[in-house]
């Protein structure tokens, strides 16, 4: 079988172009739009999370538009020429690029994470802090740290990065950092975030789980609507949705972070660029979860759809059938109120009968007295 000069086999190189040109191209557009639901949909901004869900897809537009060619490029020249032949600068800047946009991807997750952990456990607070100059200052600063935790590196401030074709990406040169100061830096890029998110997700799942049951034998009613807000804030499809994309991060990351952490790309070469392939893999399937797990990300693409494609009725919505749901959606919640375990008060109230001015005239009328 034929490799090139590193030992990586030519089938393997040239699967990997094809894979990374799929990736790229699936990505975009589906990131693209994504987005373009997001902010196209009225209903979706009005609501305090849909900047951060729009921050997700924008920031994977990029990568999957310039990062994943070039991938599939340097895969083709190293069939070729048996190596990557553009300067080692090149290949840092086009790295780092993506890796300040995989974290801003990283920190959106938690952010929202952390965001719906304030909706469940402080929901007035909730309301206060998540405005639109606040979500944009927070958005701001998200950017500006994630720069800053690999711009420095690049400009050669406090370590140097270089492109190890061995290894096939960049990494910290030993030269210019030790083995502490790496693994310090993966601490805080990557599984910093994860156990952050974890934890976020944890205590929102130990809580809803208390009141779930606390909601059964209370009986106040002050209480009892409490602790149905805070379902619903759990049972949102926000949170549904950050979750399976975070499930999405961890298993398409972890591996290929444990290899590259552990050195293990030359021992496992067929392993370690397979495991590129799934790494990249998630970068096209946040706008797939978006659709699957969210009924109302997935009316907003299909309206952003019906708009951009008029002729084609496919992706016409229902307007009738989407109430339907809302309704049963508001059912739920309505039966979750006047459960058993609630308390009486929170039943709606008996509607108002009104007489109609022909009756009340009828029984004021003296002719009509005089009869009975």
């Amino acid at each position: 079988m034929e490799t090139d000069l590193y030992g990586y086999p030519h089938v393997l190189l040239g699967f990997m172009a094809f894979f990374v040109f799929i990736i790229g191209l699936v990505g975009t557009v589906g990131n693209l739009l994504a987005a373009m639901a997001l902010l196209y949909s009225p209903k979706l901004r009005q609501r305090s999370a849909t900047l951060f869900m729009v921050n997700l897809p924008a920031c994977l537009i990029p990568v999957c538009a310039l990062g994943m060619p070039m991938f599939g490029a340097a895969c083709i020249q190293r069939i070729y020429y048996g190596s990557v032949m553009l300067p080692n600068w090149v290949c840092v800047m086009f790295f780092v690029i993506g890796l300040i946009l995989g974290q801003v991807h990283i920190h959106t997750i938690c952010a929202l994470a952390f965001n719906r952990l304030i909706a469940v456990l402080l929901p007035a607070w909730y309301k206060r802090l998540m405005k639109p100059t606040i979500i944009k200052l927070y958005l701001i600063g998200l950017w500006v740290y994630s720069a800053l935790l690999w711009l420095p590196l690049a400009c050669r401030l406090g370590g140097s990065l270089r492109y190890v074709p061995e290894e096939m990406m960049v990494s910290l040169d030993e030269k210019s950092a030790s083995r502490a100061l790496k693994g310090l830096h993966v601490f805080i890029t990557y599984i910093l975030p994860i156990l952050f998110t974890s934890i976020c997700y944890l205590i929102m799942y130990v809580k809803v789980r208390f009141i779930r049951r606390k909601t059964r034998t209370s009986r106040a009613s002050v209480v009892a609507m409490t602790k149905s807000n805070i379902i619903r804030q759990w049972d949102d499809h926000v949170t549904r949705t950050i979750l399976v994309i975070y499930l999405v991060l961890i298993t398409c990351s972890v591996p290929h972070l444990i290899i590259h952490v552990l050195q293990l790309y030359n021992k496992h070469q067929v392993t370690w660029l397979l495991l590129h392939a799934v790494f990249w893999l998630q970068f096209c399937l946040d706008p797939i979860v978006y659709v699957i797990f969210s009924r109302v990300y997935r009316r907003a693409t299909l309206e952003c759809l019906g708009n951009l494609f008029p002729n084609l009725g496919i992706f016409q919505v229902n307007v009738v059938d989407s109430r339907k749901s809302e309704e049963k959606s508001n059912l739920r919640v309505n039966n979750l109120i006047s459960s058993p375990g609630s308390s009486k008060h929170l039943r709606p109230p008996p509607q108002k009968i009104e007489f109609s001015s022909e009756v009340h005239r009828d029984l004021l009328d003296p002719k009509n007295v005089a009869r009975s």
